[in-house]
């Protein structure tokens, strides 16, 4: 029985910081080695998260083809790029045409195996719906939706939740993320509770930081863990964590 939380992150319109939240929230949720954590990049075609983290992609999911009818957490192991001690990364394919050769069923007997061996799983999805991002939903503890303060973002968002609630989901595990949300975005009163009528889970703010840290290969989580946008991704790795604080690998109290 798998052991770990699945944590998926979606955004329903490219370019609202979805990425770079996954990398940073696994980051938080690492905590410098005190969990074990994965972090998966589902988006096959665009696949970046390597790049955030300043990795070479010499293996990727393609890898798992031969072995997809057997997979076991000690196969699953060799297919990892490690980042640090205790976080390893599944990564997208990198040769055109790659993608299309990945079916959903293998992304969910993945899902199926890598709670065996990490604390943790985030998934990194593409924004768009299709059968692999519903497959990394459907198994999903947590669902982190990410948008930014802009009426076509937002207007996105809503269509993503009607569809989310049409489906057998917790909807008290989801979370809503405003990312570069500030007083520039100048939303009117009462706007983001007219289009999205759901709770809001945080605001993270302009990310001034954000461009260095992804070119030094460094989540901003890491490189500056007392920036506001720091502090607000552990404000949301709190919500994903079990409600007595403590991973599925911690040792019960004394």
């Amino acid at each position: 029985m798998a052991d770990g939380r699945i944590v998926t992150v979606f955004a329903a319109k490219g370019g609202c910081g979805k990425t770079t939240v996954a990398t940073n929230l696994a980051t938080v949720l690492h905590d410098r080695g005190a969990r074990r954590v994965c972090l998966l990049d589902l988006d096959l075609e665009f696949g970046d998260a390597a790049s955030l983290l300043g990795l070479r992609s010499e293996r990727s999911m393609v890898d798992a083809l031969p072995v997809a009818d057997q997979l076991t957490p000690e196969i699953v192991a060799g297919l990892m790029t490690n980042y640090l001690p205790g976080f390893d990364c599944l990564l997208a394919p990198t040769r055109p045409g790659d993608d299309r050769l990945i079916p959903a069923s293998l992304v969910s007997r993945l899902l199926a195996v890598l709670p065996l061996s990490y604390d943790f799983v985030v998934v990194d999805t593409p924004s768009r719906f299709g059968p692999h991002v519903l497959a990394a939903l459907d198994v999903a503890d947590h669902q982190i939706l990410v948008t930014t303060p802009e009426r076509p973002a937002l207007r996105n968002l809503r269509v993503t939740l009607d569809m989310l609630d049409l489906l057998p989901y917790d909807r008290t595990a989801r979370s809503i993320v405003i990312n570069r949300s500030d007083a520039s975005s100048a939303l009117p009163p009462g706007l983001l509770d007219e289009l999205l009528r759901s709770p809001i889970a945080g605001h993270l703010p302009t990310w001034d930081g954000v461009p260095a840290s992804i070119n030094r290969g460094e989540p901003l989580t890491s490189a500056q863990p007392d920036h506001a946008v720091s502090q607000a991704i552990r404000q949301l790795a709190a919500a994903v964590l079990p409600s007595d604080g403590r991973c599925s690998r911690d040792p019960p109290p004394g």
